[in-house]
């Protein structure tokens, strides 16, 4: 592996196998393959059941099992994975055998590292928050973990950064006290001969700078913290308790793509797709709709080469999640509709084979002279008349503007357009147009029923309160763009 490679890394789940745990709880032999394959459509073009393809329903006590899923996912170009460790506290642990006969085996031989899932295991299957194994924290557990996982940590296959173990907790804001615990993880990985560990956070609801306790990097872990827009679908079963609210993947994918800097070490991450309807109740299932192949290889692109820009040497990470969570619709397995497509979209971004497949939530960097929009890779875009469109309304909400309004471009009516703002010059923030507007379709264009949007942005962002100076751009993704008339007072 050369220092310009990004070595892309999947979340793994050892679930499938049966645990007495389980079995008390759901009855003997339960895997989730129970729930996978029982689960049913709530609306039209709902993607459920998920069915295993070239893997089956598998069974991950089956060496061969793991085997096929290494030489699977190093076909592709996927760097390891990333398991799961659930280590309870006083020496209790759940879904640990996959990891250790992979461990103790030397088989596969591919490269892994760990991620504690240091959370409750609990009844989410019928959505109860009941715990049927508690998690709990001790310094001493702390300690007792790191220790536990340093055989692991000198093993040959260890993915490393620059030498030192890469090591992941799931949720540091459970931790009693997380620097303490940085600290003592630090320690013992010394102790034990190490020069260190390459610490990171799961990037939950809090973004938090991983340096302020004492951890090297967050890794984005979409859904989580993830910002999106609802659409409203039509249950099939309005007897089912399905509410008929669902998020939309490609807009989440946009926002993921198009984040502001943070300011601190990240890793970026990916979903293939999400959607925990076998694992949940209807009334209580979160599913991101209009997720492909495409769409995923996009938000993947955009994260490699985000990284390759702005990280260096071995910490060019981007992790997926996941490789096999099958009960949340996440996994790059095949399955029985898109086969090995979002493996094969893998290796075409791993290879710098994507070019630009769907420009729709491409990243959008662009400056503003005047009347003149370039674009970050020095094209010039060019006025367009066909783009046409409408502010309905600016305001101000508490410490926020808020904008709303409508575009389409005539010729291409139903794709979606950026939404640039600016203050004068200087880039503001970026939307594009999602919301459903019939009037729009009705009046403008019979393809533009998704012409609307609505932008907000930290009022702090600007240099004067009263948006004299504010300038809304449309862009359509053939290199056009129109500015729209922006009111004189807010």
């Amino acid at each position: 592996m050369s220092n310009e490679d990004v070595r892309v890394i999947c979340f793994y789940l050892p679930q499938f196998h049966p645990i007495p745990e389980n079995d008390a709880a759901w009855g003997k032999g339960y895997t989730e393959w129970r729930r996978v394959v029982q689960a049913r459509p709530h609306f039209a073009d709902h993607y459920q059941p998920r069915i295993s393809a070239d893997l089956g329903f598998y069974d991950l006590r089956l060496e061969e099992t793991q085997i096929a899923q290494a030489e699977l996912a190093k076909q592709y170009g996927v760097a390891g994975f990333c398991y799961y460790y659930f280590s309870l506290g006083g020496g209790r642990k759940l879904l640990e055998r996959p990891i250790n006969q992979m461990f103790a085996n030397k088989k596969p031989d591919y490269p892994f590292c760990v991620a504690w899932a240091n959370h409750h295991w609990r009844a989410n299957w019928i959505g109860s928050a009941e715990a049927i194994a508690m998690q709990t924290y001790s310094e001493e557990d702390a300690r007792d973990l790191i220790d536990d996982l340093i055989p692991m940590f000198k093993d040959d296959r260890y993915i490393k950064v620059d030498g030192k173990p890469l090591f992941v907790v799931y949720d540091t804001r459970a931790l009693p006290d997380p620097l303490k615990y940085s600290e003592i993880y630090r320690s013992r990985a010394k102790a034990a001969g190490l020069d260190d560990l390459y610490l990171c956070r799961m990037e939950k609801e809090a973004v938090l700078d991983p340096k302020s306790i004492g951890f090297d990097a967050s890794i984005e872990f979409p859904p989580s913290g993830v910002r999106s827009v609802t659409l409203d679908v039509e249950p099939l079963d309005p007897t089912s308790g399905f509410k008929g609210r669902v998020n939309d993947y490609e807009q989440t994918a946009f926002y993921a793509i198009n984040r502001a800097d943070i300011g601190f070490d990240l890793i970026r991450g990916v979903m293939p797709s999400w959607d925990n309807t076998a694992r949940r109740p209807a009334d209580d299932a979160t599913i991101f709709h209009n997720a492909s192949p495409e769409a995923y290889e996009s938000w993947l692109a955009e994260a490699v080469d985000w990284t390759k820009k702005n990280r260096k040497g071995e910490e060019r990470l981007v992790f997926v999640n996941a490789w096999n969570e099958w009960g949340e619709s996440a996994y790059l397995e095949p399955d029985l509709r898109h086969g090995h497509k979002y493996l094969e979209a893998t290796q075409r971004v791993l290879k710098g084979q994507s070019g630009d497949r769907f420009k729709s939530i491409s990243n959008a960097s662009y400056e503003l002279n005047k009347t003149e929009l370039r674009h970050s890779s020095g094209k010039t875009l060019q006025p367009s008349k066909k783009i046409v469109g409408s502010i309905d309304q600016i305001e101000k909400r508490d410490d926020k503007i808020c904008i709303s309004g409508w575009g389409c471009d005539q010729e291409a009516a139903s794709e979606p357009l950026h939404v640039l703002i600016f203050e004068d010059s200087k880039p503001i923030t970026v939307d594009r147009t999602f919301v459903y507007r019939p009037d729009v379709a009705k009046s403008v264009a019979p393809g533009a029923t998704r012409a609307g949007f609505y932008v907000e942005f930290k009022l702090s962002m600007l240099s004067r309160p009263d948006c004299a100076n504010l300038k809304v751009v449309l862009v359509s993704p053939p290199g056009k763009f129109a500015l729209l008339p922006v009111p004189a007072k807010v």
